[in-house]
């Protein structure tokens, strides 16, 4: 077995306890058959998705629950997405409406196992805008992996793609925020994922100078950085073609629209901007 084809094995996973690993919990990890991971897999594919989620709305607590926000019938295709490539049974995870962020909805896997996987993949631990983190180096080096990466913080972080009004479509901002300690970790993670954007032939704007966002109930001053993907016609096309949203329907239904508006004012002659 090519060794440098593998990206997690079972010591991975082992090294997350800090004492034995339950034998119960043994005996289900094998049974799973995620390990060894290798690079080329599907699941490594659907693992860069999720490890994304994490990153973007989703949360990962210190005792590995995975949690993710998001809209009811999102939810319910991203927990049927577990269950067929993860083996979790349905009555492990659990959609409850959350009161934050206007009306939405949150998914809790309980699966520790799940959790130490993400965890073990690079997956941030605790609240993300007090930590630093990047994206790991088997993502970076597989386009596939990357075009999977970016569906998941897409899915979550980026503005809809829309048409805002005649001949122009709306410019999509990809936002995300950390406290002042780490803004520059955080420029260099927006650095990472605004290169895998235009690695799929989508332009994106310079990233934004830091802009206030809260004060932390410890007294700490978040700040939040941003890049746009480029709102003409082509750099549309391409990123409707070559990355897309996978399971937010409201974001995937607009864009839409605004393929079928490109497409409909070409053919009168005019060109979007």
């Amino acid at each position: 077995m090519n060794k440098q084809n593998i990206i997690l094995n079972f010591e991975d996973i082992l090294n997350t306890y800090k004492t034995k690993i339950p034998k119960k919990k043994y005996i289900s990890l094998i049974s799973r058959r995620w390990l060894p991971l290798k690079q080329n897999s599907n699941l490594t594919q659907e693992s860069a998705y999720f490890l994304s989620k994490i990153m973007g709305d989703g949360n990962l607590d210190k005792s590995f629950t995975c949690r993710f926000i998001g809209d009811f019938k999102d939810l319910r295709s991203l927990k049927k997405l577990i269950i067929q490539n993860y083996s979790i049974k349905s009555k492990s995870m659990t959609i409850r409406s959350k009161k934050a962020r206007g009306h939405s909805h949150m998914l809790q896997v309980n699966d520790s196992l799940f959790g130490r996987f993400l965890y073990s993949l690079g997956a941030p631990k605790g609240n993300k805008t007090k930590i630093k983190f990047l994206v790991p180096n088997w993502i970076i080096c597989s386009k596939n992996n990357k075009k999977y990466f970016l569906q998941g913080l897409f899915d979550d972080e980026l503005s809809t793609i829309k048409i805002k009004r005649k001949k122009f479509i709306q410019e999509a901002t990809f936002r995300m925020a950390k406290i002042e300690k780490y803004q520059k970790n955080l420029r260099e993670f927006l650095s990472q994922i605004k290169k895998f954007t235009e690695d799929f032939n989508v332009n994106c704007s310079k990233i934004d100078k830091p802009h206030f966002e809260s004060i932390q109930k410890d007294g700490s001053r978040s700040f939040s950085q941003c890049f746009r993907i480029l709102g003409n016609i082509n750099n549309i096309i391409h990123f409707n073609k070559n990355i897309g949203f996978r399971i937010n329907n409201l974001r995937i239904k607009e864009l839409k629209k605004s393929i079928f508006y490109v497409k409909k004012m070409r053919g009168r002659g005019f060109e979007p901007r």
